[in-house]
């Protein structure tokens, strides 16, 4: 039972909404639904079960995730995109059908050392640029042949864009040629383009496609509205006023005096804060929306609340709620105030934030 009023509602049908506008972009390719981080965010266990009829695949970064989810009686297969390294680990890939991105000489030397082999769907990462992880084409090469020996049939080649939210970036093109390219020669289904490619590189997206921060109703592309993108926004955060108070001129709000009231203020306090994931970094500007209007945070946010300024709302009480973010002020706008992207403050949501799970 959750009595604090501060939570994350998750809209189930907006989530699979925004996997079929990934389809509707690339309707002649394959669309994995990433569901890393848990779900980033937003619970992997109930959105996977909710997309669970309607795709071909999942995507987690690694085998724990994966596992938890065969746990909650998930079947589809699930792509490793970290791969899988150790006896044990590839054992119950082929136990579970995980599909493994394999991105290093080490780890297929570990599944080739196996005997016997276990029989796994494959796939192999090859860095055509962002220097992060993979195989070089050569490498991949080689190593094609012997998997396709092994395990009789081809291994799916990956790559990673390291600008796909910037149109018509150079480095995107080369990206994209290089492993066309290989696959091409190698006769391999491809996996290379995010939700930024899928919106800014459609000639990317073929074979197999990874839609993630899209399918959370987040734009993936700065200057472009969700709404823009035919999104849905996934998760709403919100909470209740718990205390008004009166601040006089010169009076200060919060830890270390950092906002100062010029005028007689409203100040309303919430029950929130970042141990829930709300951003204590965030500046002056960022705002909530309650009465249909927007107010101010002020001061620090502390670990369990804040507060924000409501002077020009005369008629908030106690107990109203208050949009954090969600449809009206969107997540990657709080992000901006507080230095960094959307996708970082929606893993950020924190287990003691309750979730609740809006479905149709």
């Amino acid at each position: 039972m959750h009595h604090r009023p501060t939570q994350a509602k998750i809209n189930l049908s907006a989530i699979l909404s925004n996997y079929q506008q990934a389809v509707k972009l690339a309707p002649k390719a394959q669309q994995l639904a990433v569901i890393k981080a848990d779900a980033y965010g937003h619970g992997a266990v109930d959105v996977a079960a909710y997309l669970e009829p309607h795709v071909p695949a999942f995507a987690v970064a690694f085998i724990d995730e994966a596992l938890s989810l065969r746990a909650a009686g998930i079947d589809k297969p699930i792509v490793i995109l970290e791969g899988l390294s150790g006896e044990e680990e590839l054992r119950l890939a082929a136990q579970y059908n995980f599909w493994p991105l394999l991105h290093s000489n080490e780890q297929l030397i570990a599944l080739t050392a196996l005997s016997p082999v276990p029989d796994l769907h494959c796939w192999l990462k090859v860095d055509t640029g962002m220097h992060r992880l993979g195989l070089t084409p050569v490498e991949a090469q080689s190593w094609v042949d012997k998997l396709t020996r092994l395990m009789q049939r081809k291994p799916v080649l990956a790559s990673h864009f390291s600008c796909a939210e910037e149109p018509d970036s150079p480095i995107s093109m080369h990206q994209m040629q290089q492993l066309f390219a290989l696959a091409a020669h190698l006769d391999c289904e491809v996996s290379l383009a995010n939700s930024a490619a899928l919106t800014t590189l459609p000639q990317s997206a073929v074979g197999w496609n990874r839609p993630g921060i899209m399918l959370y109703g987040s734009s993936p592309i700065a200057g472009k509205s969700a709404a823009e993108l035919g999104l849905q926004v996934a998760m709403t955060v919100t909470s209740q006023i718990m205390a008004i108070r009166d601040v006089l001129p010169g009076e200060t709000v919060g830890y270390n005096c950092r906002w100062q009231a010029d005028t007689p203020s409203r100040i309303a306090t919430l029950p929130i804060g970042y141990a829930d994931g709300y951003p204590r970094l965030i500046n002056s500007a960022s705002e909530v929306f309650l009465h249909g209007q927007r107010a101010k945070v002020v001061g620090t946010v502390s670990m369990d609340m804040l507060t924000i300024d409501v002077t020009h709302i005369p008629q908030v009480q106690a107990g109203d709620e208050v949009e954090l973010w969600g449809e009206n002020i969107p997540v990657n706008e709080v992000a901006a105030h507080a230095n960094t992207i959307g996708y970082e403050l929606l893993t950020r949501v924190t287990q003691r934030m309750q979730r609740i799970y809006l479905r149709d």
